[in-house]
């Protein structure tokens, strides 16, 4: 047949294929006709809205080169499923686009193609990014808009329970870190998360640490059949899953009621999952919830009152030339202290909740600068202060107090901010009142973890920022990811148009380092330049060294040289080199 013929005879069936798209599948946006082996014959509707291309340019691909990697062992598992003839519902999937590097999310459908053995329809219905819950790389819910959809899935009283949550603990296999990130490791959590996305009910799933999930399942389903599937696909010998099953019955709970009751079950599973008899019903959760609330916020009061925590000290540096810009300031307790609190995260999550993080951040800050004034002039350290503290109006009248205190005396320029978003900021007027009074008393503006959160560029565009922290999660993810590390480029390039120096956070091997500087990163922070150290041990080092910091405003492009070898290794045992002089 001749080109011109060939190219009419497919207009015509995608032709037919829009009629069919319009008649039998009105709602989806995009209807693929694909064959045994996923090959796309023909494709109608709104192709160039899911992936950027032309229905010429997608005929003859596998629909697997449209489907964003990380979901392409879940669309084989689907398939498998599919083929099998098992139940397989309309689930979220995410396509590469080509006009961005965001993902596209389109609730996805299979059927058998009429007349046709062995063939497929596909169709694809494009979500509004609007109403799409917060998901990470792997595509799962996070725990908040996790929480939130079981809450909304509770039957009223006079009802019966119609789902379950079901928390499932991977075998101890995984515990071994070198394991985990080996190809075999990568190739289990890729198997076993395709499994639980499959298996819950419309692929509700969040991830509650490295080897434990939850999700959403019909009441009465036996999760015993999703451990079992995880055994068969993984072949995994050395232990079984473990799984803790809760219903969605509330007892006449009210609904923040069973949020709290719901998040307890989820923390207790994700630190305790194999001993967790306390989290079968809603309401025991719930009073197991209010008493550890009350022992939590007695052992947060007291380590605010008494200030029965210390400071250890992680140095920023350029990564061009290894200069150290300064120092973040990060919170330890002392073992015994916090109990019941497990890290510094968790304290200031409660610190939060409880409303007393205010007072921590005064504390803390207090005791920065009585640090300050003890450290060679030339140091400067970053303060966290979180996203909560500075919309209230009390916090901002009584750092006012602090910093123009007689006896907490220091130049502004050696005190640095570093805006936490924990909890995102929904007020915008008085923190741009409070960080604008900062700004022009001599203080340096951090905002922390950038890309980790909703808000970053919106606290970008209102507040005066100096450094931009890109999230370690997220500047890691960079390492495979072609599409972050597009992203992590641009906003190190939209912050240096903004006169804004850009810190990768967590960076712990070379290739780490090299890569943040050839994304046009200028400052680094982790482990391959330092560990926390207290200030002790800083100043120890201060008595063996001559310390020279460079000019606050002075700024160094990203160049691909790595930081001289000497001064990587010295900060790495956990010293402190300064460039020689001249």
């Amino acid at each position: 047949m001749a080109p011109h013929k060939e190219n009419k005879a497919g207009a015509s069936a995608d032709r037919r294929l829009e009629q069919l798209a319009a008649l039998a599948f009105a709602a989806a946006d995009v209807l693929f006709e694909v064959d045994r082996v996923f090959r796309i014959r023909h494709v109608g509707g709104a192709i160039a809205k899911l992936v950027g291309h032309p229905p010429t340019a997608v005929r003859g691909l596998s629909l697997f080169d449209l489907i964003a990697p990380q979901d392409r062992i879940f669309l084989r598992r689907v398939m498998e499923a599919f083929d099998r003839e098992q139940p397989v519902g309309r689930l979220a999937m995410r396509f590469l686009h080509a006009g961005s590097p965001e993902l596209v999310t389109a609730i996805v459908g299979m059927s058998p193609m009429p007349g046709v053995k062995g063939e497929r329809l596909v169709t694809a219905t494009i979500l509004d990014r609007t109403f799409i819950a917060d998901a990470g790389s792997d595509g799962f819910l996070d725990r908040t808009s996790f929480i939130d959809l079981a809450r909304r899935l509770v039957p009223s009283a006079e009802e019966k329970p119609r789902f379950e949550v079901v928390m499932l603990a991977l075998p101890p296999l995984m515990k071994d870190s070198k394991l985990r990130s080996s190809k075999l490791g990568m190739a289990f959590a890729a198997e076993a998360e395709a499994i639980l996305r499959l298996n819950s009910e419309g692929g509700a799933v969040t991830r509650l640490g490295e080897d434990s999930f939850a999700f959403i399942q019909k009441a009465g389903e036996d999760p015993s059949v999703v451990e079992q599937k995880i055994i068969e696909a993984t072949d995994v010998l050395l232990a079984h899953p473990r799984s803790q099953t809760l219903p969605l019955d509330t007892s006449l709970m009210e609904q923040k009621e069973v949020e709290a009751a719901l998040e307890h079950a989820l923390a207790t599973f994700a630190r305790h999952s194999a001993d967790c008899a306390a989290v079968t019903n809603l309401p025991d959760c719930l009073a197991a919830s209010a008493r550890q609330d009350r022992e939590l916020v007695a052992s947060c009061r007291s380590i605010i009152e008494d200030a029965t925590f210390f400071q250890v000290l992680q140095p920023i540096l350029t990564l061009k030339t290894g200069i150290i810009q300064h120092y973040e300031v990060l919170t330890r307790f002392a073992q015994g202290v916090a109990r019941g609190i497990s890290n510094t995260s968790e304290f200031i999550q409660i610190a939060e909740q409880v409303g007393m993080i205010n007072t921590f951040d005064l504390v803390n800050c207090v005791k920065t600068i009585k640090l300050l004034q003890k450290l060679p002039v030339s140091v400067r350290l970053a303060l966290n202060v979180s996203g909560r503290s500075v919309q209230s109006a009390e916090f901002a009248e009584r750092l006012r107090a602090v910093l123009e205190g007689s006896d907490t005396q220091v130049a502004p320029s050696r005190l640095l901010i570093e805006i936490t978003e924990t909890r995102g900021i929904t007020e915008f007027e008085q923190p741009c009142a409070l960080l604008q009074y900062l700004f022009q008393r001599g203080h340096r503006i951090c905002l922390d973890d950038f890309g980790a959160g909703a808000m970053s560029f919106e606290y970008l565009r209102r507040f005066p920022v100096n450094y931009v922290k890109i999230d370690g999660p997220f500047f890691r993810n960079a390492m495979t990811s072609g599409r972050d590390r597009i992203l992590v480029r641009t906003i190190a390039r939209c912050a240096f148009e903004l006169g804004c120096r850009t810190v990768a956070e967590m960076i712990e091997t070379e290739a780490e380092a090299a890569l943040a500087r050839e994304l046009g990163i200028e400052c680094g922070q982790g482990w391959l330049f330092g560990k926390p150290v207290t200030a002790d041990v800083l100043m120890a080092t201060f008595s063996d060294h001559s310390p020279r910091q460079p000019a606050p405003s002075r700024m160094v492009s990203p160049a691909p040289t790595p930081p001289p070898a000497r001064r990587v290794a010295a900060m790495r045992s956990g010293g402190v080199v300064f460039p020689a002089a001249g």
